[in-house]
């Protein structure tokens, strides 16, 4: 008995074997139903926004061509986004040389389609263990919001805000939920989740922000300042010689933030859903944390990105099973071709073949009769709901897999139980209490 207690004890001290309880967190209803519900709002925002095709392509193309990535290594850049990734200085050149040969698309739809499919790019790669296209893939990613940024400024301003917004209530809220499911296995509904996000939402909202706006405030007040007085004929110069190692002093500064950013980020969210933080309390313990244990947390993070892209995988692996089966058998049971396109068959004007990394599948450039639309665009609208969840349960083990490693390093750095954490007021107070409450104000009352 007290050998089977050690044994016990031995793996209880194990940390990293709680990151395997990620799925089961992530998987839950009420937090996949909140990430799905944040990606809709954003995924309709940016349908709104796309009624001006203003990106530049290159000719007219396919849904597979906008999923491709700028590592593919191709020389023909489907639009003016796989060109900026590729090859910056030559952006300019490609706008002017195909600008207005073709109609344009929709930033959203363009961003959207490259991001997924740099994304899906990096889980096989990070499975492969192949980490330089992993971080090439990241850096794409990166470099995409840049271009965001660049060339469609009011666009992207617009719409990396409302995605902030929206991130900060429905991360604030999967955090809170997982923070509750890992410390005290309990299952919060999507509402008191919710209600707690809202709550704290300038925390949620500020706390990511607070390292961007440090890097700006140094570099735009030392080091561009710097660069604007050495613009000064022979004192410039001299200045910025005196002042060169201020200059270094802010890069030292900026490298520090961007890599406690990059590393500490979805930490913020867990200290707001542990602790009832505000926003200088999470960034100072996202700091803390990354810069006292951050050999600890890299193997968290490393290992929960390997668990968590299996983890992917086998969600979307499901659903191609559950919609390739379900297409093969309805085939069975088609044997008429399209009123409008007699060379194909009418689940294929219906209903394009799922990919595995594209569920909506290559659709056909066909006419279709009234019914025909009408069906496909059911389909279409099924399938998309389907995907939706799928990318819906990586955003929830995103920020579940925050929380649960918040948790194991505070833990490790305060001592502090996983099984602490805040509860509100309401969730404290239970029907046994209530009563006891009441009888306390009667019994006041009466005196």
């Amino acid at each position: 008995m007290a050998e089977q207690k050690d044994i016990n004890q031995y793996f209880g001290n194990l940390l990293f074997l709680n990151i395997f309880k990620l799925f089961k967190i992530s998987v839950q209803p009420s937090r996949l139903l909140t990430a799905f519900f944040a990606l809709s709002l954003i995924f309709i925002m940016g349908w709104l926004m796309d009624f001006s095709k203003t990106v530049v392509v290159s000719g007219k193309l396919t849904a597979r061509d906008l999923s491709t990535t700028a590592l593919t290594g191709s020389v023909t850049w489907p639009t003016e986004l796989h060109c900026f990734v590729s090859s910056p200085a030559r952006t300019k050149d490609f706008i002017g040389m195909y600008k207005g040969r073709t109609e344009g698309l929709g930033v959203f739809k363009v961003f959207s389609s490259f991001c997924v499919a740099n994304f899906n790019e990096a889980v096989v790669s990070l499975l492969q263990l192949r980490f330089d296209i992993v971080t090439g893939a990241i850096a794409s990613c990166v470099l995409a919001c840049v271009w965001l940024l660049k060339y469609h400024a009011i666009y992207g301003i617009i719409f990396l805000l409302f995605s902030l917004l929206v991130f900060s209530i429905a991360g604030g809220a999967i955090c809170r939920g997982a923070a509750l499911h890992f410390s005290k296995d309990e299952k919060p509904g999507m509402s008191p989740c919710i209600r707690f996000a809202l709550k704290k939402f300038l925390s949620l909202f500020f706390a990511p922000m607070a390292p961007v706006i440090l890097v700006a405030l140094l570099g735009l007040v030392i080091v561009f300042g710097l660069g604007l007085i050495t613009n000064i004929p022979w004192v410039g110069e001299l200045i910025l010689a005196l002042c060169f190692i201020v200059v270094l002093f802010a890069g030292l500064l900026m490298a520090f933030t961007i890599i406690w950013a990059a590393a500490g980020v979805n930490l913020m969210f867990g200290a707001i859903a542990y602790e009832n933080s505000d926003t200088f309390d999470a960034v100072c313990r996202s700091f803390n944390y990354v810069y006292s244990r951050p050999w600890r947390l890299g193997f968290y993070t490393l290992l929960t990105a390997v668990y968590g892209s299996i983890s992917y995988l086998f969600i979307r692996f499901f659903a191609f099973v559950l919609l390739s089966i379900s297409r093969w058998f309805l085939q069975l049971g088609i044997f008429t071709h399209s009123s409008r396109a007699e060379q194909f068959d009418k689940l294929m004007v219906i209903w394009p073949r799922p990919e595995f990394f594209n569920f909506l599948g290559n659709g056909l450039d066909v006419s279709k009769n009234p019914t025909e639309y009408v069906a496909a665009f059911v389909v279409y609208l099924m399938v998309l709901i389907i995907s939706g969840l799928v990318i819906s349960f990586a955003v929830s083990l995103y920020f579940s897999a925050g929380t649960v490693m918040y948790c194991l390093l505070r833990n490790k750095v305060d001592s502090t139980p996983l099984d602490k954490v805040f509860i509100e007021a309401e969730q404290i107070t239970g029907p046994e209490n209530t009563e006891q409450s009441a009888q306390t104000a009667q019994a006041k009352g009466s005196q």
